[in-house]
């Protein structure tokens, strides 16, 4: 039997792989990032020194780059929106349905949407639209050009310092800013 493989011998340390260094070599570490798993084998001075020096992404194109980093968010795992189907298709079995229960849950759903869209529009809003002289649907550009319009009629530099005027423009400037706050609201609603 050698003496290599003698029961008690202790086995000889491998070498450090940096090219002038002749201490064991006991810290590994990776080769490159496509093979994470071939290693050098350094002493603790050298793997000091490959790993102040090392870049995983070093030769990688930038959209390989982006790609890792969106799967690395996720840990590797694909992904999809939350939702991508939509409530419809919920709605909508996909199987025999003889007793209708999915049909009169779908049409309690679509009531209730209708009664959410005629509420939807409460009451300072109608009154603003009706001081105004608006309807719904209603867009932030119709808004402002009604809005500059009525305001250069009522203005009080061109109505002589007319006190009327001058009130009835303080009515159109608030029903203006609640028609405004209202489209800004909505417009962060349909967002998220």
């Amino acid at each position: 039997m050698s003496e290599k493989y003698k029961l008690g011998a202790k086995p000889q340390p491998r070498a450090c792989d940096h090219p002038d260094c002749s201490e064991a070599g006991v810290h590994r570490a990776p080769r490159s990032h496509e093979a994470l798993r071939d290693y050098y084998w350094f002493c603790l001075t050298h793997v000091r020194e490959y790993n102040a020096n090392w870049n995983f992404c070093k030769g990688m194109a930038p959209d390989a780059m982006d790609r890792l980093a969106r799967e690395d968010a996720c840990w590797g795992r694909p992904t999809w929106p939350m939702g991508s189907k939509g409530a419809a298709h919920k709605a909508q079995p996909d199987f025999d349905d003889p007793f209708d229960v999915f049909d009169e849950i779908r049409r309690n759903r679509q009531s209730g949407a209708e009664k959410e869209t005629k509420s939807a529009v409460d009451h300072p809003t109608l009154e603003a639209l009706e001081i105004l002289g608006l309807q719904e649907p209603l867009t932030m550009e119709a808004l402002k050009v009604r809005y500059k319009a009525l305001a250069k009629e009522l203005h009080p530099d061109l109505n002589g310092q007319d006190q009327e005027a001058e009130n009835r423009l303080k009515v159109i400037n608030h029903a203006y800013t609640v028609l405004k706050k209202n489209l800004m609201q909505n417009t962060v609603d349909e967002a998220i």
